[in-house]
């Protein structure tokens, strides 16, 4: 079975619970390209294509990274234009923040964006809204949508959806991340922090029984986790587990990954 691989593109830094003026300073130290081109290195041997949400904001400041994925044959999709949790916004602020990163995003490529992910996974129940406000910016699809039952190291998370790609908001394709069911709870497994903190059996396992039912398993990760000797800064807990803990075995864990499973981007999925 085809799975689905994506990466987030976005700084070093973008995911610490910091004010926004110690953020500024830390974004000043710019490692995205790191990470983008481990990613690059480590996809080009086994032709897989994925998907690239991409901070638009950063990618108006490195147009060159954006211009580097594409050319290599790889999906590039908004992963918002600031970096702001959906539920900080209004529809009408998160619709500007939309619109603004596609139209940064097509204008180095050339290329219509047509998915989106929402930083931090924050399309919960209580943010629905916004998968309205996606379909009406003209998108394909979604997938920002974490079907968890509990919420560990995210803000995001929203229990009671399918495991696999289902259809919302008037045809909108929701391309849900992974998950396992075990006593009748989803639990978050195999992406981002949980491929680290979880031993990699425990990946393997969840994508083959997700498999085994007819279900893409949906895997996510994010372009600094391939920049293990990125600065390390005091974190409180759990933000110093979800950003540090084993960074140094990504790379080893993903080809391990690749090798046993294949890849497709969320574009192939969208369109069959």
């Amino acid at each position: 079975m085809k799975n689905i691989l994506s990466f987030d593109v976005e700084e070093w830094c973008d995911t610490f619970c910091l004010a926004d003026g110690e953020l500024d300073r830390l974004r000043q130290m710019r490692r995205a390209e790191i990470g983008v081109k481990n990613i690059l290195g480590l996809l080009r041997p086994k032709k897989i294509k994925a998907t690239f949400f991409v901070v638009a904001k950063l990618a108006e400041e490195n147009a060159g990274l954006v211009k580097m994925i594409d050319a290599e044959g790889h999906e590039v999709a908004s992963h918002s234009y600031a970096h702001k949790p959906v539920s900080s916004m209004t529809p009408a602020e998160f619709k500007e923040d939309l619109l603004r990163s596609m139209d940064v995003l097509k204008g180095i490529t050339g290329k219509e964006v047509v998915g989106y992910r929402a930083p931090g996974y924050t399309i919960t129940r209580e943010t629905l809204w916004a998968l309205r406000v996606i379909k009406e910016c003209g998108l394909q699809y979604d997938s920002s949508i974490y079907p968890v039952s509990v919420r560990l190291f995210t803000r995001g998370g929203a229990g009671g959806f399918p495991q696999g790609p289902f259809v919302v908001e008037g045809g909108l394709q929701e391309i849900p991340l992974i998950t396992a069911s075990l006593f009748g709870l989803k639990v978050p497994v195999a992406t981002t922090s949980y491929f680290r903190i979880f031993p990699y059996a425990v990946t393997k396992w969840s994508i083959n029984r997700l498999n085994r039912k007819g279900i893409a398993a949906a895997l996510n990760f994010h372009s600094w986790e391939f920049d293990a000797d990125q600065p390390r800064i005091k974190l409180p807990f759990p933000h110093n587990i979800k950003h540090y803990y084993n960074l140094d075995k990504t790379e080893r864990r993903f080809k391990d990954l690749i090798n046993d499973f294949n890849f497709v981007n969320c574009r192939e999925v969208v369109r069959g």
